[in-house]
């Protein structure tokens, strides 16, 4: 059975099944935090074509931490912020803006 509830950080709904959480839409639970997936970093990146992996190797780091700070487990450095900017051609100073 589901229990409806509400993240009161995105006001995104979340389903809670006895001592389990599911991730729903773009807000995730991890260890008490909320995190908000970047979905503007997956549309750019969809949008020039590439894959999670080839976007990690031109920024030359791992698929693994890519795919974190898309899903906004983490934020990148500097620097990787704006290796990633530079392949998707945006302003890397969006990465700090979302928060």
């Amino acid at each position: 059975m589901f229990v409806a509830i509400s993240c009161k950080i995105h006001c995104i709904p979340l389903e809670c099944k006895v001592k389990s959480r599911k991730k729903v839409a773009n807000c995730y639970k991890k260890g008490g935090a909320h995190l908000q997936r970047r979905q503007w970093l997956v549309g750019i990146r969809e949008g020039k074509g590439y894959t999670q992996e080839q976007v990690a190797a031109l920024a030359n780091i791992k698929r693994a931490y890519y795919t974190q700070i898309e899903n906004g487990v983490r934020t990148p450095s500097v620097s990787v912020a704006q290796k990633i900017a530079a392949i998707l051609e945006f302003e890397w100073t969006f990465f700090f803006d979302d928060r």
